[in-house]
């Protein structure tokens, strides 16, 4: 007789809750934007710092800048998965993304050497939001459409970088100077921090709707199995990560595609130097990598919950061998011809983005369970952000062609990394 289980209650409820779930999604797609688009724009202005001649940079200060800060992003996931548990996803979120745009204006006032890679390393600590962004993703919608949503997510990691690549082109092109168009960008974000507080909710419960299913309904009792590490400690369940190897073949994807993945940051310094563009041309052309991964994500994030397991496994092995032959193009060619160069980047930001995002992310949001998922997302996302840093050392020291050699080992090893996961049981 109650009159929340009639049809029209239910059919109410279910109609709320959808228009509550697309809203917390804008609030999450339009922060993770705004922090990428902050980030972006302090590495797009690299060619520019370089001619400024107030400041000492050159390639080697900017790979120590990237190494270092990306050192800080790995401190920073850790800190984030666990404040998230701790204090709720939308705290953390709120005072990262502020703390973000704070740190974007203090990178475009300074002029030593050290204090813009300080700067730059508190940024970037506070850019790593992916374990509480998982964390709300999860709370709020079911397994079912997590490869939709986390498609939908990735995009805006690559809508930030194309619009601030293909804007600070621009804007350096007409004559602004870098420390303006850095700035930009942290104004932005403090407005999107304002309109995500009326749009995102730590979860379905705090406006009295259903939660998400998060697992497969039993056949036999038609309820959600219970996941294997909801009822560990925090001990017990790195001991059950530890135990799995369906992590560490996970750990080595990451690691690898990381690695592959950090080349889109150095698209502008090496349309610069090796293609002898000026820094707005650079930045404009390196803007097709990520244009490439939204192209990417678009197919890949409607494809992706379609598919089945051996189909996935297909999909995926075959962006990832498009991958291997860009690598080798810019490896094995010197002198390439601008106009090839700029589809060379297309094409692997096109290959490497929906293997980097989907499977991987997907995995961290369904082995991790309702408790654990932002430490999961924490330690296999400090380990990729471990393989950054070595790269970014790499790219300071390295002549291109060496670099390049080392960026197509690590593509054949995500290849067959991620090939074992999605072949197996703990395909996702």
């Amino acid at each position: 007789m109650a009159a929340s289980t009639s049809p029209k209650a239910q059919i109410i409820s279910a109609m709320s809750k959808r228009r509550w779930q697309w809203l917390a999604f804008l609030g999450l797609f339009l922060g993770y934007w705004g922090s990428v688009f902050c980030r972006t724009a302090t590495e797009a202005v690299m060619p520019a710092m370089m001619l400024d001649k107030t400041i000492q940079f050159d390639k080697r200060t900017a790979g120590t800048m990237l190494a270092c800060g990306n050192g800080a992003f790995i401190l920073g996931k850790i800190l984030c998965g666990v404040a998230s548990e701790s204090f709720g996803g939308t705290r953390v979120l709120t005072v990262s993304l502020l703390l973000v745009a704070f740190f974007a204006i203090a990178y475009a006032r300074v002029y030593t050497a050290s204090m813009l890679i300080g700067s730059y390393m508190l940024l970037k600590l506070f850019t790593a939001i992916w374990p509480a962004v998982t964390k709300l993703l999860s709370a709020w919608f079911d397994k079912e459409d997590y490869g939709k949503v986390l498609g939908g997510m990735s995009i805006g990691f690559q809508a930030g970088s194309v619009i601030a690549t293909v804007l600070i082109g621009s804007m350096l092109s007409r004559g602004l100077h870098w420390r303006t168009v850095v700035t930009i960008p942290a104004v932005a974000m403090v407005m999107i921090v304002c309109l995500k507080q009326f749009l995102l909710y730590e979860s379905p419960s705090k406006l009295g709707l259903a939660p998400a299913t998060r697992e497969a309904e039993s056949p036999s009792k038609q309820k959600p199995q219970d996941h294997p590490m909801d009822k560990l400690s925090v001990r017990q369940a790195l001991v059950y990560m530890m135990e799995t190897p369906a992590f560490w073949v996970v750990a080595v994807a990451s690691m690898a595609l990381s690695g592959v993945f950090e080349l889109q940051i150095f698209m502008p310094l090496y349309f610069k130097e090796a293609l002898h563009l000026t820094p707005g041309q650079a930045a404009q052309a390196a803007a097709l990598a990520p244009a490439g991964a939204i192209v990417s994500l678009v197919i890949g994030g409607f494809l992706y919950d379609r598919l089945r397991r051996q189909e996935k496994c297909i999909m995926m092995s075959t962006f990832l061998v498009i991958t291997v032959v860009c690598i080798g193009t810019l490896w094995r060619y010197n002198d390439l011809d601008i106009k090839l160069a700029v589809v060379v980047a297309f094409f692997l930001g096109f290959s490497v983005t929906t293997p980097f995002f989907l499977p991987i992310t997907i995995f961290y949001m369904s082995f991790g369970g309702k408790r654990h998922t932002p430490t999961v997302t924490g330690i296999l996302d400090c380990l990729g952000s471990l393989a950054a840093v070595i790269m970014d050392n790499l790219m300071g020291s390295f002549a291109w062609k060496d670099l390049f050699a080392v960026q197509f080992g690590c593509a054949i090893a995500g290849l067959v990394s991620l090939a074992l996961l999605l072949s197996s049981r703990y395909s996702t």
